[in-house]
């Protein structure tokens, strides 16, 4: 990995930071930004010296990482470690993911809707549905134009 600039060692503080506020653990955070500035995979070691963080922290911050859609994992021939990088359109892939949680989230509502008779719960119940299904329909047109933004630039 190579020396830090001023510049990059406060985006990775800040990029944690925005993280954390986010509910995102602030590693995960400060792992994401040093991969956003890298030139190439980074290795696992590498993101322990660079961060100061434990070995522990990078593996489970790179799983949720990896959840998210936002990093992927490989290898190099000979290397036993696990090297890491941004993967294509992450952010579309952030949002896939946010799309499927909504569409979860509202199915549980709608369930319990059926099943609620109290008028105050069910109006309650309705408001929240009504949140759901906005940022869901917002989500998918954010995919929407995020998959199209990729394409084009991958034409």
């Amino acid at each position: 990995m190579k020396i830090l600039t001023e510049p990059e060692s406060h985006f990775i503080e800040r990029l944690g930071q925005q993280a954390q506020s986010d509910g995102l653990p602030r590693i995960a955070g400060q792992i994401w930004a040093a991969l956003i500035i890298s030139d190439d995979r980074v290795s696992s070691s590498d993101l322990m010296e660079l961060l100061h963080i434990s070995k522990g922290s990078i593996s489970t911050n790179t799983r949720l990482l990896e959840m998210l859609g936002i990093v992927e994992r490989g290898s190099k021939p000979g290397e036993r470690q696990d090297f890491f990088s941004i993967r294509p359109n992450p952010y579309a892939a952030l949002v896939e993911g946010q799309v499927k949680r909504f569409e979860a989230a509202k199915a549980v509502v709608a369930e319990t809707k059926s099943a609620i008779t109290a008028d105050h719960t069910r109006t309650k119940l309705a408001d929240l549905e009504r949140f759901y299904t906005l940022y869901h329909d917002s989500s998918k047109e954010l995919l929407k134009r995020l998959k199209s933004q990729s394409s084009e630039d991958g034409a």
